[in-house]
């Protein structure tokens, strides 16, 4: 580890410290200058925070406190990666406030790999679940990397699906490693640093306080060729994760949902805005960023009438077996040989209560 690194793991150990903040200290000195040793003597620094602030910073000046610090990450399997490191992501590095630091645990070599983000509603309806599921799986199947930001809802449903279908996925936290939030997800994020990776900008103590949130969209979106939402309010964080796509070159994709749900105003929004492209299925992004399924599945026949007139109907809202039967007028049996078979076919989702929605 270079004295370049320790200073920004140092310099991480500070609160009050902004983003901006860091950078100008780190402009203050020469490349490869312990700023501990010379802390003191740039009254510029004493400028940018409180006497109560600048004592802190003071008393942290010691070299050994530091390596009992990086002692003790590191033996929590966390990995320092600063933006001075070879391993840093490439496409992360091109944003313009890209992290100093990224602090992992799991898979270093996700973060290179070809990454797409899933993000949405925190509260998603079952067609947003369902969405989801099915964008997170295509992408495992493409090889890609699913990246979201371990959130309830839809974030949670993404890193799920990937794991549960042996693909790979990356959680960016607004907190520290050793603050894992919401509370909920400390099993799932136990169960995904086996094979995949959390991150985080801040320090393994850092807890998730609100407003790192918005900040740590743009992550989700700087690591990512393209933004897919697939169910997001009007008022959305997902939303600043697409703007941030948008101002980084990113694809942006929305999936569309009923005008008349609160759930769907988001990303009709960004539809009608032409900040995102309109996507139906996954095929629409993978096509979009020429990227091709290696697990592709076709199905050997041609669905008849009547299947279609069922999946039109059950599209973007769940029926249960009785609104179905009412509106197709079929037999309960004729229905449910025929919702068992395209079940079995992945085009039909079962929920609870007996009520279906197409997959």
């Amino acid at each position: 580890m270079t004295i370049d690194d320790r200073n920004i793991i140092w310099l991480d150990l500070f609160p009050f410290l902004t983003y901006q903040k860091k950078v100008k200290i780190l402009e203050m000195f020469e490349r490869g200058t312990d700023i501990k040793t010379s802390f003191s003597s740039k009254e510029q620094i004493h400028n940018l925070m409180t006497d109560i602030e600048y004592q802190k910073m003071l008393s942290m000046c010691d070299n050994a406190k530091l390596d009992n610090i990086i002692e003790r990450y590191i033996s929590d399997n966390i990995h320092m990666i600063t933006i001075y490191d070879e391993r840093y992501p490439l496409l992360l590095k091109e944003i313009s406030s890209p992290p100093l630091c990224l602090y992992c645990k799991g898979n270093l070599q996700l973060l290179n790999t070809e990454c797409i983000a899933i993000v949405g509603s925190r509260r998603p309806s079952d067609y947003g679940i369902i969405t989801t599921k099915q964008y997170a799986k295509s992408f495992s199947e493409a090889n890609l990397t699913v990246v979201s930001g371990l959130a309830i809802g839809v974030d949670t449903v993404a890193h799920k699906t990937t794991i549960e279908n042996n693909g790979k996925t990356i959680a960016v936290l607004a907190g520290g490693i050793y603050n894992i939030y919401p509370a909920s997800n400390y099993s799932l994020a136990n169960e995904l640093v086996k094979n995949n990776l959390l991150i985080s900008e801040n320090c393994p103590s850092m807890p998730p306080l609100s407003y790192l949130f918005p900040i740590r969209n743009r992550i989700i979106a700087g690591l990512s060729r393209a933004v897919v939402v697939t169910e997001a309010a009007e008022k959305s964080g997902s939303l600043k994760t697409a703007k941030f796509g948008a101002d980084y070159n990113r694809e942006i994709f929305a999936v569309p949902g009923k005008i008349n749900s609160l759930l769907s105003k988001g990303t009709n929004y960004l539809i009608k805005s032409l900040t995102a492209s309109m996507t139906l299925s996954p095929d629409d992004v993978l096509e979009a960023l020429h990227i091709e399924k290696e697990n592709s599945e076709k199905h050997g026949r041609q669905l008849d009438i009547k299947e279609q007139f069922v999946l039109n109907y059950i599209r973007t809202e769940k029926k249960t077996f009785q609104e179905i039967a009412d509106y197709t007028e079929m037999s309960a049996r004729e229905l449910n040989t025929m919702l068992m078979s395209l079940e079995m076919e992945g085009l039909v989702t079962k929920l609870a209560n007996n009520s279906y929605i197409m997959s």
